[in-house]
């Protein structure tokens, strides 16, 4: 799959009240918008389109915009975050990515999924399915 589109959100104010599991301080939002602005041109320079959602003063992570969908060559996997204060962040994903896909497949209750939690494993879907034709 190659990618040509980017959907980024930049961080909010409040971006140092979102949920971490280690201790390494109060980050600065000033800096994570300086690497935000960063990170987009380097995606520019790799030819994509961004799509710049604004940012999410209710949902202080929101900025990590790949745990709210995962996009698969069969369509996009709207997730259901793990973390309760996560949940509003979907429906604005889902909406920014209406204008590139019709249908979208969701996690539901009870199951939990955080988009950044999947790491591609190459295309063993692919070898699969090209077993299973053959048969």
């Amino acid at each position: 799959m190659r990618f040509r589109h980017a959907i980024v959100r930049p961080p909010a104010d409040n971006f140092a009240d979102g949920l971490t599991t280690v201790d390494l301080g109060i980050p600065s939002v000033a800096e994570a918008l300086e690497q935000y602005e960063r990170y987009c041109e380097a995606l520019s320079r790799c030819g994509l389109a961004l799509t710049r959602l604004p940012p999410d003063h209710r949902h202080p992570d929101s900025t990590f915009v790949e745990d709210a969908a995962v996009l698969t060559p069969r369509g996009p996997v709207l997730t259901r975050p793990g973390a309760e204060s996560r949940m509003g962040e979907v429906a604005a994903i889902e909406e920014a990515l209406r204008p590139f896909f019709s249908e979208f497949r969701r996690i539901e209750a009870p199951g939990t999924l955080d988009g950044g939690d999947i790491c591609e494993a190459g295309d063993e879907h692919d070898r699969r399915q090209s077993k299973i034709a053959a048969r």
